[in-house]
């Protein structure tokens, strides 16, 4: 191809292959702009709408931010860009209309190709500045999925067109094919808890919805200490960040980031029109539609230069599941040791209170100011309707006891601004939110049709802001610097009819003590640096300071004497808390590329702080009303310490074995070391004269040594166009003892007197109690280390791709102990799940550009399995074979 340059010039091109290695191409002899011309094709269509972050810059820093957003490839001579200035790319927009935003003033032309997966960028003849700048060619487009396999980094990402092949349920059927996510999950409470490699509960994972945190607690059965409500029907897609990050997000935060993107109105504007959305409705099938009723949403968007607005509403009608007939499903907490016949009646009833109603609604307001400023608002309610059941009881004439039901409203506001001039220094964004989530419960007292009534809120407000600026230090080194604060405040308040029994300390319900009243703010600021150089090197640095202050008050009864006689008697003590403190945590990472264009090696170490959140420092009361088990304090509770570092590699290659293919992989080791974790733990003695320990006795507490969660993860996606694969696996690593302090206050005290049945004259310390130390007995999700998990997916792309068929395998290794294991012994709720592989179909086909007809079967082979994980008292059992029909129209 020819070239207008200089007479004896030395071209110098880079190559910005952003996630696209060449592959075959690396080794073939020709010019590689000649290369690029040639090899175009894409395994997939390039969507509407590409989401960009571009500040304005350097022309050529420009163009590197925009191959590494958008996932095409571009070669130039970087001689020539000498001089000029790109524009800001901020929010969604198609290849054309990011072009012409980049391209701003620059005497730069663009045209492109039909099949949209081309352009070439041209000079100007009529500017005698660029009259030998050289034609570039952009080509390729990669999905958000197969970026994340350029990123030095893990981190996962789960498009819509996976949420749609198999219509998720239960929010956590979204999470099933991500490596190293697990979600501990009840069929019967549509709330979701996510877990990063073994890490959740209050905070640990930073679950968000368009980068709103969503910190509800109520206290349950110590499955989900922390509980989000979204509509799979209003994403657009998720984005997972596993480990420590110095970036906007991490304040408080030690497993990852688990953030939800809601549908935007640039998902539906396309080209040339201002108006575009979606109709959508699924329904079960024949005989096994197995409870699903509707799942149904509409969308309307509008858009134009001016601003846009996007309206969107879901419906999610839910019936009672029934679970697979075929294997086993476990025999500890069935029973069906000694009698089978109680395996084959659980295999054989629905899952009764597993169905539930969910209603969404979605506004958005997006307005373009002048001088590149913009606003946008959103609102997001999400109210679901469901019923709280009482753990499985095979003794029982009714498998499941109905303990009420609950009505819970989370609704999100955010207000954005962002303001991206044409200066590489300034891309700056605040967001201002405000999440409140609330639930209505009815709760009957077990055994009667008595009860009380019960709402649990909690109120957060949150402050974001955040700048980029990026310097380009020569032609071939890049330093990019993200710096802001992040501040957020819970407020939990709940409020019971219940009545306040006499045995408190305190003068409110134990309903509302064990989610109790108090705030916890925290503010953090954050800055890293990237430098990027020649594009095989990649060295990052970031510092974070956190900073949290705790308020509320608490309380519990201890046992004393009274002095001068020997009868005992319960002592109130109380607690104000008002606690702060802060730290700072370190992150560094290195990338480089050892001469294979195709291959990435990366490493990083961080650290990070998790301060106590309101209801584990505060819980005080009786878990169910009544009975012996107590809930108390600790208002001494430390922050968790946690040093993680990790080594891994990503590879990336098209080309590989035809003209379009593309090889993705990401294999990463971690291994995250927790100091202070914080557990629920059972066994403890309270202070003052409490010589024996009580099962009953319950607080969160600190575990003494280091807790550690180690593994690796594997992640690959090939795609040819015509047939595609996509596989992933975790394997964890080794176990964790837990042990404490039984005395987890200290204060244990022995009555002095002059002998025995004499007056008490006085209490003195017992250093026995205060110094015993005790493992295990623990209740939560972190008692199990969580087992192997993996996915297979297999498709097909027929009727020049308008058919899509495939299948996908779900697998468990399974963590099963017998009543004759000592480590069983020693559980609260021991391990019980079988090993299992679940098979899923689905198809679609798109019958004309706006209609697609989509069927899912899931669990073909009607296997019985409990869902890994899952909530040891409500007995997750998965749903037996399941038939869905989608029919999807877009305009």
């Amino acid at each position: 191809m020819e070239r207008n340059r200089k007479k004896g010039a030395r071209p110098r091109y880079v190559a910005l292959s952003v996630g696209v290695a060449l592959g075959s191409c690396l080794t073939v002899p020709v010019s590689p702009l000649a290369v690029a011309v040639e090899a175009v094709g894409a395994a997939q269509a390039v969507p509407a709408v590409i989401e960009y972050d571009i500040p304005a810059q350097p022309l050529a820093a420009g163009v590197l931010a925009f191959a590494r957003q958008s996932g095409v490839q571009v070669f130039f001579d970087s001689e020539r860009f000498a001089g000029l200035q790109g524009g800001a790319v901020q929010g969604r927009y198609s290849l054309e209309e990011a072009l012409q935003r980049l391209l701003a003033s620059a005497p730069v032309d663009y045209r492109l190709f039909e099949d949209g997966r081309q352009v070439t960028l041209s000079q100007r003849q009529t500017d005698p500045r660029v009259a030998e700048l050289p034609d570039v060619t952009v080509r390729g487009w990669l999905g958000e999925k197969e970026q994340t396999y350029l990123q030095p980094r893990s981190v996962s990402v789960i498009d819509r067109e996976q949420i749609d092949r198999n219509p998720p349920r239960h929010a956590a059927d979204m999470l099933e094919e991500t490596a190293g996510v697990y979600t501990a999950v009840s069929q019967q409470d549509p709330g979701l808890s996510v877990n990063i490699r073994g890490i959740q509960d209050y905070g640990r994972v930073n679950m968000s919805v368009d980068g709103m945190r969503q910190n509800y607690q109520q206290s349950g059965h110590q499955q989900r200490n922390g509980s989000m409500y979204v509509d799979p029907e209003l994403l657009g897609g998720m984005t997972i960040e596993k480990g420590v990050t110095s970036a906007m997000g991490g304040a408080g935060v030690i497993g990852g980031v688990a953030d939800f993107r809601t549908l935007d109105a640039r998902d539906f504007i396309r080209e040339g029109k201002e108006f575009g959305g979606r109709v959508r409705a699924t329904t079960g099938l024949g005989g096994y539609a197995n409870g699903t009723h509707f799942i149904g949403s509409g969308v309307f968007a509008l858009g134009n230069d001016i601003g846009d607005i996007l309206i969107a509403a879901s419906e999610r009608h839910l019936g009672d599941f029934d679970p697979g007939t075929h294997g086993s499903i476990g025999e500890l907490r069935t029973g069906s040791r000694g009698n089978p016949d109680v395996e084959d009646r659980i295999k054989n009833s629905p899952v009764a209170y597993s169905g539930f109603t969910m209603r969404s609604r979605l506004a958005k307001l997006g307005l373009n100011l002048p001088h590149d400023q913009r606003v946008q608002f959103s609102y997001l309610r999400t109210q679901v309707s469901y019923d709280d059941a009482n753990m499985m009881d095979v003794n029982n004439e009714e498998l499941w006891e109905k303990l009420g039901s609950s009505n819970v409203v989370s609704q999100n506001f955010a207000l954005d601004y962002g303001y991206a001039p044409d200066n590489p220094l300034i891309n700056f964004k605040v967001k201002l939110y405000h999440v409140d989530t609330r639930n209505d419960q009815s709760t009957l007292t077990r055994g009667t049709t008595q009860g009380y009534s019960t709402t649990y809120q909690t109120d957060t407000y949150g402050l974001q802001v955040q700048n980029t600026s990026i310097f380009a230090l020569s032609q071939a080194s890049i330093l990019q610097a993200d710096y802001g604060l992040e501040f957020f405040h819970d407020k939990v308040r709940p409020e019971s009819d219940q009545a306040v029994s006499s045995s408190s300390a305190l003068d409110y319900p134990f309903a509302e003590g064990m989610t109790p009243k108090g705030t916890r703010a925290m503010g953090s600021l954050f800055a890293r640096l990237d430098y990027e150089y020649d594009g095989w090197l990649n060295l990052n640095a970031g510092l974070r300071y956190d900073r949290y202050r705790l308020r509320g008050d608490t309380g519990m009864n201890i046992r004393t004497f009274i002095l001068g006689t020997t009868q005992q008697t319960n002592e109130p003590l109380y607690f104000d808390v008002d606690r702060e403190e802060g730290r700072f945590s370190p992150t560094f990472g290195i990338a480089v590329k050892p001469g294979l264009d195709w291959l990435q090696l990366f490493a990083s170490y961080g650290k990070g702080w998790r301060p106590p959140a309101v209801t584990e420092t505060l819980i005080t009361g009786r878990p169910h009303g009544g009975g012996s088990e107590i809930m108390y304090p600790n208002p001494f509770l430390e922050p968790e310490r946690s040093s993680a570092w990790e080594v891994g590699f990503n590879i990336f290659r098209e080309n590989l074995f035809t003209a379009e293919d593309r090889l993705g992989a990401k294999v990463a080791y971690f291994d995250t070391k927790i100091d202070d974790f914080m557990i629920m733990s059972t066994g403890l003695r309270r202070p003052g004269y409490d010589p024996v320990a009580n099962i009953g006795t319950t607080a969160y507490v600190n575990t003494l040594g280091t807790t550690r969660f180690r593994g690796v993860e594997y992640s690959f996606d090939y795609d040819a166009g015509s047939y595609y694969g996509n596989f992933s696996y975790t394997h964890m690593i080794g176990a964790n003892d837990y042990c404490k302090y039984v005395t987890w206050l200290g204060g244990s005290t022995d009555p002095v007197s002059a002998g025995p049945r004499q007056p008490i004259t006085g209490m003195v310390p017992n250093e026995f109690n205060n110094q015993q130390i005790r493992c295990g007995g623990i209740m939560g999700t972190a008692e199990h280390m969580p087992m192997d998990r993996g996915s297979l997916t297999l498709g097909t792309r027929l009727l020049d791709r308008k058919l899509d068929l495939g299948v996908r395998a779900r697998y468990s290794e399974g963590y099963s102990l017998t009543h004759d294991d000592e480590e069983a012994r020693e559980m609260t709720y021991p391990a019980d799940w079988k090993p299992y592989t679940v098979y899923d179909l689905f198809g679609s086909y798109k019958a004309t550009d706006a209609l697609t007809l989509r069927l899912a079967v899931e669990n073909v082979t009607d296997k019985a399995y409990l869902v890994p994980l899952g909530d040891v008292l409500a007995f997750t059992l998965g749903r037996g074979r399941t038939v869905q029909g989608t029919l999807e129209y877009t305009f």
